[in-house]
């Protein structure tokens, strides 16, 4: 693989920016659905970034691209990865995750503070939607710390995908989908309603 073509495409690929505003989603959805030809309406753009990605990668660097994801990165074998930007944010996932199992565990308790108190977790809203977004940013600022001096490299284009799923979780967040599965779980606990 020539090192020129990774930059290539990293700087084809469209700008993004922690924000959840219809411009943003439009206009990263537009230079997706350019590169795949197509406008049809789709919320997917994963399998587009991957189809660009193989173009540019080697079979075990795309094989790794493909194995990267927001919903595993926590796993041990990502917090050992050779790649130390993997590792780190792998390790970062894993204890965001473990610390926020132990405040949820702890917030159900009578006598539970409202509000974390780990290092690392900030005042989280009460708003569950809110609070939501206030961990993506956290995720979100820690790929931005790591990303320095990646910027055409195979990591640069891992840390893309790791935000991009970011922003796709977010922008998949509805209101009042989730408020209805919200008493649907209140009802089906026997907490109400």
């Amino acid at each position: 693989m020539i090192a020129g073509n990774l930059e290539y495409l990293m700087s084809s690929l469209p700008n993004l920016s922690f924000g959840n505003t219809e411009a943003l989603q439009h206009e990263v959805s537009s230079i997706f659905k350019k590169y795949h030809l197509t406008s049809e309406a789709s919320d997917n753009l994963l399998p587009i970034l991957n189809a660009e990605a193989k173009k540019f990668l080697t079979k075990t660097q795309y094989d790794n691209f493909l194995r990267i994801q927001l919903s595993n990165i926590h796993r041990e074998d990502f917090r050992e990865s050779s790649n130390d930007v993997i590792a780190a944010f792998s390790i970062f996932m894993h204890n965001l995750k473990h610390e926020l199992k132990i405040f949820r565990s702890n917030r159900q308790l009578e006598d539970a503070p409202s509000h974390p108190t780990f290092d690392s977790l900030p005042e989280l809203s009460t708003n569950p939607l809110k609070a939501e977004v206030q961990l993506l940013k956290m995720q979100w600022n820690q790929l931005e710390a790591l990303s320095i001096g990646h910027y055409s490299d195979v990591t640069a284009l891992y840390i893309y995908k790791l935000k991009l799923e970011l922003l796709l979780r977010w922008w998949s967040f509805n209101e009042d989908v989730g408020f209805k599965i919200f008493k649907e779980t209140i009802k089906t606990e026997g907490y109400g309603g």
